[in-house]
């Protein structure tokens, strides 16, 4: 893949960093039903990946809102509408996203932005008991 800032015009833009994608949503509805079909259909046309990874993926996905924006994404139906629009283009399917962050916060744009990098390997387990406070 191609490095060397975002590419595409319009409200998503892509960049590129070894394996590593980052798209850029900008001007952000709070309609995740719009916001998905505009991440698709950007991919579709735009994104510089030959066909879906069968490997594990992590996904990071931030969301900065104005301070008066009302009606905010819930970081759920974000990182869902995300993830939905991006079956197909980097993975089969979302079971291979095996890591996910989403966080919002207030800043000087509505923007979405959304890392996604493939995994070497599956994630080791974890002990589900006390020590996952010392995670």
């Amino acid at each position: 893949m191609q490095g060397g800032g975002f590419f595409g015009k319009g409200k998503v833009q892509v960049a590129y960093n070894g394996d590593t994608v980052l798209l850029r949503v900008r001007h952000v509805s709070t309609q995740t039903r719009r916001l998905k079909g505009l991440i698709a259909e950007f991919c579709r046309r735009e994104v510089a990946v030959k066909r879906p990874y069968y490997g594990p993926f992590e996904v990071r996905i931030w969301t900065s809102k104005l301070p008066d924006m009302r009606g905010a994404h819930d970081v759920d139906n974000v990182a869902k509408a995300c993830l939905d629009a991006l079956n197909g283009v980097f993975w089969r399917d979302d079971r291979q996203v095996v890591r996910l962050i989403s966080e919002r916060f207030t800043g000087d744009a509505n923007e979405i932005a959304i890392r996604v990098r493939p995994l070497d390997s599956e994630l080791e387990p974890v002990p589900m008991d006390e020590t996952l406070f010392n995670l």
